[in-house]
This record gives structure tokens, sequence and C-alpha cells, in this order.
């Protein structure tokens, strides 16, 4: 997101694998949010589509950021990258504890960027 002219915050709110990418044109005007989950299931992958709607997330950003810029509109657009959380998960035949990063299967990413302020600055948020 950088080199497409956002900034980018790593670890927003604290949350080690949440991170948020804005771009504001003007100083005044609606901001848009955007929500991009970036997780998996546990031995299934993106049965759920997360992979889809974080690359989705991505293309509606950048392409506000375009129309923005390309009409001299006064606003801004973020994109959150849904924090994961660390939860133990017994792997299944192995008696392995690991740690999945989840965020929405059993993590409730977005619970937690909203009690933090997330989306205080945004109009209104999409996914």
């Amino acid at each position: 997101m950088e080199s497409q002219g956002f900034t980018v915050e790593r670890h927003y709110l604290g949350l080690e694998t949440a991170w948020r990418a804005s771009f504001t044109q003007g100083s005044s005007g609606p901001v848009l949010g955007v929500n991009s989950e970036m997780d998996a299931l546990p031995g299934i992958g993106h049965a759920c589509g997360h992979n889809l709607i974080a690359i989705a997330g991505v293309g509606i950003a950048v392409g506000v950021k375009a129309a923005l810029e390309t009409h001299n509109i006064n606003g801004g657009v973020v994109l959150l990258g849904t924090p994961g959380m660390r939860i133990p998960y017994l792997r299944q035949f192995v008696t392995e504890l690991i740690y999945l990063s989840l965020a929405e299967e059993g993590g409730g990413g977005k619970i937690l960027l909203l009690e933090r302020g997330g989306y205080d600055d945004m109009d209104t948020c999409i996914m």
C-alpha cells in the first residue's frame, strides 16, 4: 500500500497482526473505511473467501484513492488489515500445540479494533 501512496501503520493500535493503510485528499471530507480480512481456517485454508476479501479491499482502496485524486474530491480512504488473534490449536494427529492467527473464526479481530477506536474517524466502513 505504501507503493500506492498510502500511509501504513503496522501493529495498528498495539495489535500484532493488524495494520492500517490510509490516504487523505484535502483537509476535510468523508472517510470510507474498508476491512481486509486475511486469515485462513485450520486444515481448510481460505474456504470462507478471506483471501478474496483481502485483495478486494486493496482494489477498493486503490480505486477510491484514484477517484479522489482524479476528480479533486476532498476525503479519505482507510484500509484496515483486521487483526488475527493468537489462539491455541491442537493439530490433528500431532500432539503439538501450535498457535494460529485467526482474524474472525474464533478471534473477533474487528471487535478489538472497534473497542480500541479503530473505526472512530470513518464515516462508514465496508467489507
